[in-house]
């Protein structure tokens, strides 16, 4: 595991997030409402700084990039770190970005026996669940870790009933183009429990044109690379800044001993040798929004070396990358 990771100039960072996007058609635009200036938003998702030793230097790799991307607001996706007193130096480096901070709550933000409200504060959000206005843009901000009424155990996965009234209540209230975000994805079939009353919500909003309100839904979670359609609506996963994970069945140590000790679970992981991370840039002129691409190696055997294998996922959805392929919607 290296030391520290070394920041990119603004030139290499650029050349790196051209390589390819992901682009999707905006829905009608109020031109009254929306700014013809294009919106970029720096992502970044599942970090893990309590599993990761160089999670610091992937975050402020990050951070420093786009600080001279001249970014216009910050997202990070969820399963950022728990909030005991000895993170508050990595939350430091995230809050050292000069614009607009946004958080998600991840299912991992709450290890350790941390309850939500105190990871709630200590990020600094203003609720679990909100939403708010950026560029002539709505955001919306889901709390995926509801329990449902049949919760067994585990990790839930929910969005409850009162998130639910507040999200109709949010979404018919904005006349903007919305983007959706949640950390547990809105797409996987083994995911949020309620996810098809979820969309159905969002495929129902309309703008003052017609046409549909929500232009996407972002997550994080799953640590892969895939995006598809749903009724009209792009459901984009954005993949982890630091690893995949295989579990115990495909154990590989990748530290030094000594390392090792201190952080056990890398063994479980396919780490990426550097951060992953993208911008999400709306272009309200040419009426598309674009995630751009990232690319990276991974440290030590990949998953297909050690023939990893998940019935629920798609061996290509499975790469150090945030999707080089571009797609255009009318």
């Amino acid at each position: 595991m290296r030391a520290s990771t070394p920041t990119p100039s603004r030139r290499q960072f650029l050349q790196c997030l051209s390589a390819g996007t992901v682009t999707f058609a905006l829905p009608g635009i109020a031109r009254a409402e929306t700014s013809s200036k294009i919106l970029r938003i720096g992502l970044i998702t599942d970090v893990h700084k309590d599993i990761m030793p160089d999670a610091d230097d992937r975050l402020r790799t990050f951070v420093n990039a786009m600080t001279a991307e001249k970014a216009d607001a910050l997202i990070q996706l969820g399963d950022f770190c728990v909030p005991k007193p000895a993170n508050k130096d990595f939350l430091d480096i995230f809050n050292g970005f000069a614009g607009p901070k946004h958080h998600l709550l991840g299912n991992h933000d709450m290890d350790g026996g941390f309850k939500r409200e105190q990871t709630v504060a200590f990020f600094g959000m203003p609720s679990r669940y909100y939403s708010f206005d950026l560029g002539g843009f709505h955001f919306i901000m889901l709390d995926s870790n509801d329990r449902p009424k049949d919760f067994k155990g585990g990790y839930p996965s929910h969005v409850a009933a009162d998130q639910v009234a507040w999200l109709k209540e949010d979404l018919a209230k904005t006349r903007l183009p919305t983007f959706v975000f949640s950390h547990q994805s809105l797409e996987r079939p083994t995911c949020i429990t309620n996810q098809a009353e979820i969309r159905t919500i969002l495929e129902a909003e309309k703008l003052p044109d017609g046409t549909r309100k929500v232009a996407a839904c972002l997550n994080g979670h799953w640590h892969i690379d895939h995006h598809r359609e749903i009724n009209g609506i792009p459901y984009l996963h954005i993949n982890s800044a630091s690893y995949f994970w295989m579990g115990g069945k495909y154990k590989t140590e990748r530290l030094d001993p000594e390392l090792a000790k201190k952080f056990p679970w890398v063994s479980s992981t396919a780490p990426y040798n550097k951060a992953l991370f993208t911008v999400l840039e709306i272009d309200p002129a040419a009426g598309e929004f674009r995630i751009r691409s990232a690319e990276d190696s991974w440290m030590g055997p990949s998953p297909a070396d050690l023939a990893y294998q998940n019935k629920d996922l798609e061996p290509a959805w499975v790469k150090p990358a945030i999707s080089a392929v571009q797609h255009k919607l009318s």
